[in-house]
């Protein structure tokens, strides 16, 4: 039995993974995540053996960085509510390719609500390091990220990689930021389609792939 399950995060449009939903696969579970919606994957990773976790601009620890950013996002929200959270979110979650697209941005805007802000807020700022999680699990991992993601940079995907005790594979896609699963969207379903299938997935030395 094929068994995909889809964990968006807090800060997704409002349209969230859907578009990966049903996607042919092997058999058994598979789990597809975004940002801190990592986390939770993990854990059901771990507790009920998956064989396949793609990870799409993780989340799973923080420092000093990621910190400053977190801060920088809820003053903007302390300071100019939603609206004030979205102009500094912009900056930093959306690539070249899209960070100027008015209806890109207008999608993802209209899917915030103060409670959903502050909720991922809080639970970003009260992350510690998930990244033993990963060595909880012998499931092959996918690590998708945007090259130019100003929030989580690929640095970071990379650790998820390096972590991983099955074997691990990672892309970068180029113009993309953090919200890659929707600024590159044909590009990554291609690559969830290949990867949760079991084609095309040939891991080399330091978590890439050709």
């Amino acid at each position: 039995m094929v068994d995909l399950r889809l964990f968006p995060g807090l800060l997704a449009p409002p349209s969230g993974l859907d578009f990966l939903a049903g996607l042919p696969a092997e058999e058994g579970l598979h789990l597809v995540a975004f940002g801190e919606g990592a986390i939770p994957a993990l854990q059901v990773a771990v507790r009920e053996q998956a064989k396949s976790l793609v990870l799409l601009s993780p989340i799973v620890r923080k420092d000093a960085l990621l910190a400053a950013k977190v801060a920088a996002l809820r003053f903007g929200l302390e300071r100019g509510g939603v609206e004030g959270f979205a102009q500094v979110g912009r900056a930093l979650f959306f690539g070249p390719e899209s960070v100027g697209d008015e209806e890109i941005f207008a999608a993802w805007r209209e899917g915030l609500s103060r409670e959903g802000v502050e909720a991922w807020l809080s639970r970003v700022e009260a992350l510690g390091d998930e990244r033993r999680w990963l060595r909880g699990t012998g499931a092959r991992v996918l690590v998708i990220q945007g090259a130019w993601d100003a929030f989580t940079p690929p640095f970071y995907g990379k650790e998820v990689a390096d972590f991983a005790k099955g074997e691990a594979v990672r892309f970068a896609l180029e113009g993309a930021g953090h919200f890659v699963p929707w600024e590159a969207r044909e590009e990554v379903l291609d690559l969830v389609k290949d990867f949760v299938s079991g084609e095309g997935f040939r891991p080399l030395p330091g978590g890439l792939a050709l």
